[in-house]
């Protein structure tokens, strides 16, 4: 029983770590994963690496091909649009429901997260703030699954964003979207909040879709 916690305890650890370097582009889409190279990195046994490749592979961040073996899932243009889609929909009636909710807390978590935003150039700092501050805005909804789809699109999306702060942000998000988003919550103008986050995030769908196709095409 003992050596069974120890190897779901490894197969975890590498699936995580695997995670974050996928998360964080230190393994690139379409980059190979070799199981032998993860095992002597973790000085593991084959069989914890291969469970946590099958737990990437059901998640959607690897994929196995036969002769080929595994490799980071090449997100395409077309299924970016998709994504985005899906989560500006959700974005629509989570607000809805989580505007309404903000309380003090809610409004001083904003202005600390805006603060920070605007004192880092770090990438993968602003990624962070920028996923939090969506969490934040999220979260009072209480549409517990709704909210959980929403953030698993962007925080499955990590590169990808991150290339969208290097390139349309030009390294630092605009804090004029943010701070009118806020703005508006406090003024209990929802309808015309919501409309501001949704075109912010549409204009963004067309420059993420604009880096992904510059990619492929290289």
């Amino acid at each position: 029983m003992k050596k069974e916690r120890k190897t779901m305890t490894t197969t975890n650890m590498i699936a995580e770590t695997l995670k974050t370097d996928i998360n964080h582009g230190r393994l690139n889409s379409g980059d190979t994963i070799v199981e032998r190279e993860i095992a002597a990195k973790f000085s593991a046994s084959h069989i914890p690496v291969r469970e946590a490749l099958r737990i990437l592979e059901g998640e959607g961040y690897i994929v196995h091909r036969k002769f080929s073996g595994y490799s980071v899932r090449v997100v395409t243009p077309e299924e970016m649009v998709e994504l985005y889609d899906i989560h500006r929909f959700l974005c629509e009636k989570i607000l809805t429901q989580a505007i309404p909710r903000y309380n003090e807390l809610t409004f001083y978590n904003f202005r600390n997260m805006i603060s920070e935003m605007g004192s880092t150039k770090d990438t993968n700092q602003i990624v962070s703030l920028f996923l939090k501050f969506s969490e934040t805005a999220y979260g009072p909804a209480g549409l517990e699954y709704s909210v959980k789809v929403a953030m698993d699109i962007l925080n499955r999306n990590i590169p990808v964003i991150s290339a969208m702060v290097e390139q349309i942000y030009q390294g630092a998000i605009p804090l004029s979207f943010h701070e009118g988003f806020v703005k508006l919550c406090q003024e209990k103008e929802t309808a015309k909040a919501i409309e501001w986050w949704l075109a912010e995030f549409d204009r963004l769908t067309k420059g993420l879709v604009a880096i992904m196709s510059r990619i492929r095409s290289t």
